[in-house]
C-alpha cells in the first residue's frame, strides 16, 4: 500500500520502515482485517484437496495463514500469494519457507497478473480492492479471468470504520484546511460498487452473495491504546502527505486523535477498556 510521498517524520519511519511496517500494520487495522478473513472463509464451501488458492493483495498472508490453519489435514492444495508491497511479501515467503508452505509468492498488479485462465479454485481478495484501478473493476476482471468454472472469489471492502473521522479531524487540525485529506474516489460504503463490479466483471447475479459483518476491537485504555493510535496514525496519516508539522507536533497528533477517537460514534470506553468498531461488505461469487 502506497500512500502520498512527503518528508516522514522520524516517528513514522521507526514504525514503517522494513518488516516493522509489516508488525504496525498486523497490530493495528490488520487484527481488524482478520477478523473479516476469518468470517469470509465460513461462507465458501471447504476447500477441496488438490485446490489451487489465489491469496490476492495479499499482505503478510492473513489468508494463507488462515487456510493452512483450517485445512491442517487436507493435501496438495497449493496457494499463490500475490502483492505490490514488497515488505509485505518478504514476510509472508520468509514464513512460508521456515515451516514449508505450500505458498508461493510474487509480486505482481491484481489487476494484471502472469497466471493462465481458468487457473485458480479460490480467489481471496481480503481488503484490497477499494486500492485498485477502475473502482476494483480491472482486478475483479482479473480474479473472473483466472477462476475456473465452478470457481469462488471472495471480495470485501469496508463499510464503517471507526478511527477514519478522526484521523481526517486530526489532520485537518494539524496540516490545516488548504491540504484536504484525499477522498475516496468512489463510495464503498452502501455496498453497491461491490455487487456492481463484480457483475460487470462477468460473475451472473444469481452466483453472488452479499453480506455485512460488524467486528470490534478491545484495548486496555492506557498504554496498550496509546500505542495503538500512534501505530495507526504512522500508518493512515500519510494518506494525506506527510508534512513538516508532524515530526514537530506528533505527540500532540497522537494525543488528539485518542481523545477524539474516544468521543467517537463506535467507540466504548468501559471498565478500563476502549472498544472500537468497523464493518465490512463482503461479496461470495461462484463462476
Amino acid at each position: 500500500m502506497a500512500f502520498n510521498a512527503g518528508p516522514l517524520p522520524k516517528q513514522a519511519a521507526a514504525l514503517l520502515t522494513g518488516n516493522t511496517k509489516v508488525t504496525t500494520y498486523e497490530s493495528t487495522g490488520g487484527k481488524t482485517t482478520a477478523k473479516f478473513a476469518t468470517h469470509n472463509l465460513t461462507l465458501i464451501p471447504p476447500i477441496k484437496p488438490g485446490s489451487t488458492i489465489h491469496d490476492n493483495a495479499c499482505g503478510a498472508g492473513t489468508v494463507s495463514r488462515l487456510i493452512l490453519q483450517q485445512n491442517a489435514g487436507t493435501t496438495d492444495i497449493k496457494i499463490h500469494a500475490t502483492d505490490i508491497d514488497q515488505a509485505f511479501l518478504d514476510v509472508l515467503t520468509a514464513d512460508a519457507a521456515q515451516n514449508n508452505w505450500p505458498v508461493s509468492t510474487s509480486n505482481q498488479k491484481s489487476e494484471s497478473t502472469n497466471f493462465p485462465s481458468a487457473f485458480f479454485d479460490y480467489d481471496i481478495m481480503n481488503i484490497g480492492i477499494i486500492f485498485m484501478s477502475s473502482a476494483g473493476l480491472d482486478a475483479t476482471r482479473e480474479i473472473h479471468r483466472t477462476l475456473k468454472p465452478g470457481g469462488f472469489a471472495i471480495v470485501n471492502c469496508w463499510k464503517t470504520i471507526t478511527w477514519m473521522l478522526p484521523i481526517m479531524l486530526v489532520h485537518r487540525a494539524f496540516r490545516g484546511e488548504a491540504v484536504p485529506f484525499p477522498a475516496p474516489p468512489i463510495n464503498w460504503t452502501d455496498g453497491t460498487q461491490l455487487r456492481k463490479i463484480l457483475v460487470e466483471a462477468g460473475f451472473e447475479e444469481g452466483k453472488i452473495r452479499l453480506e455485512s459483518q460488524e467486528v470490534s476491537s478491545v484495548l486496555e485504555e492506557g498504554e496498550e491504546f496509546r500505542g495503538w493510535v500512534e501505530k495507526t496514525w504512522a500508518y493512515l496519516a500519510g494518506i494525506g502527505g506527510w508534512h513538516a508539522v508532524d515530526g514537530e507536533k506528533w505527540e500532540e497528533e497522537v494525543d488528539m486523535l485518542a481523545e477524539l477517537l474516544k468521543k467517537q460514534p463506535g467507540t466504548t470506553v468501559e471498565g478500563g477498556k476502549v472498544t472500537m468498531t468497523a464493518s465490512q461488505w463482503v461479496g461470495v461469487a461462484e463462476k
